[in-house]
């Protein structure tokens, strides 16, 4: 138990610190790395310096935090995340999908209104504006996909599964950010400053590989500790896109015409979805990492009760 519990608090530790670090950097990159007339970006500014080395120091160390473990062959990996026994992973799958859901009105009317402006363009007879809201609207979609299965991979936590389930859950969040970095991809396309939105768009990388990892691990492609190292970066990634997120949302809901039903609110909700998500496989699998099953040791009392039922199949 204690290795166990070592092995989950080094992850933990590691991942939250340095997402801490890259949010602290992020807001101090947006305050000093950039031209206050024009907006674009100072070549070589220290924030941007610091913010790289970190987020790469970060993935080194990730890598040989999961280098330091040693999966079992044997062991069965596509029921760990099912029948946990345990009500954190559950609880924090089950609040990313919260998050995920509550984008999804957002998005919507975010992507409505895309429409009527666009149509009410075509009707004037004037130039209509590039975007027509559907990738918006097809990320709603996909945000509602994202939080059923979410919710699904919480539910299969609170109790045993069979061989297989949880894959497909857990790939719909991963297709949906897909259609997540499409729509994001657009809205800064004419964006000339990388710094501005490249964050975000490898934070929606991270997730997606994250999440397929995690599907891999129920569909008979188990890499433990890749989806350890995914979820470590998706964390800090995210951490550091969700500083600039915000501050692009305080900006728009400070104006004018100020409103909070914008996308840069259901890219929020997005970025923390994940972060829970990946945050619950932080808490579950370093455990089972750090506690390979032995011929002659006993198993822990939910394992057992798993592998029993599997043996009964």
């Amino acid at each position: 138990m204690k290795n166990s519990v070592s092995g989950r608090t080094a992850w933990l530790i590691s991942a939250g610190g340095a997402a801490l670090a890259a949010a602290l950097l992020r807001r101090w990159q947006l305050a000093s790395a950039f031209e206050p007339d024009s907006g674009l970006a100072i070549p070589g500014a220290q924030a941007s310096v610091i913010l790289t080395c970190v987020v790469v120091m970060a993935g080194a160390w990730f890598i040989l935090l999961a280098l330091r473990q040693t999966p079992d062959p044997a062991r069965r990996w596509d029921m760990v995340f099912l029948g946990t026994g345990d009500p954190v992973f559950p609880g924090l799958e089950a609040a990313a999908a919260l998050l995920a859901l509550l984008a999804v009105p957002v998005l919507f009317v975010v992507g409505v209104g895309q429409f009527q402006l666009y149509q009410a363009a075509l009707d004037a007879g004037v130039q209509p504006p590039s975007n027509n809201g559907m990738l918006t609207l097809a990320t709603a979609a996909g945000s509602l996909l994202a939080a059923l299965g979410l919710l699904q991979m919480g539910r299969d936590g609170l109790r045993p599964g069979r061989r297989g389930k949880g894959g497909f859950s857990a790939a719909l969040p991963g297709v949906a950010g897909c259609v997540w970095l499409m729509e994001s991809f657009r809205a800064h396309a004419a964006n000339p400053v990388l710094w501005d939105y490249a964050p975000q768009l490898i934070a929606i990388v991270a997730g997606m590989a994250f999440y397929m990892d995690f599907a891999g691990m129920s569909a008979g492609s188990p890499r433990p500790r890749r989806l350890l190292w995914l979820a470590g970066m998706s964390a800090i990634l995210s951490a550091a896109s969700l500083v600039s997120t915000l501050a692009e949302l305080s900006l728009i809901a400070g104006g004018p015409d100020g409103t909070l039903c914008t996308a840069e609110l259901g890219d929020a909700l997005l970025l923390l979805s994940q972060t829970l998500a990946a945050a619950g496989v932080l808490w579950r699998l370093p455990p089972s990492l750090d506690r390979p099953a032995r011929p002659n040791s006993p198993r822990p009392a939910g394992e057992q009760s798993i592998q029993e039922e599997t043996t009964d199949e």
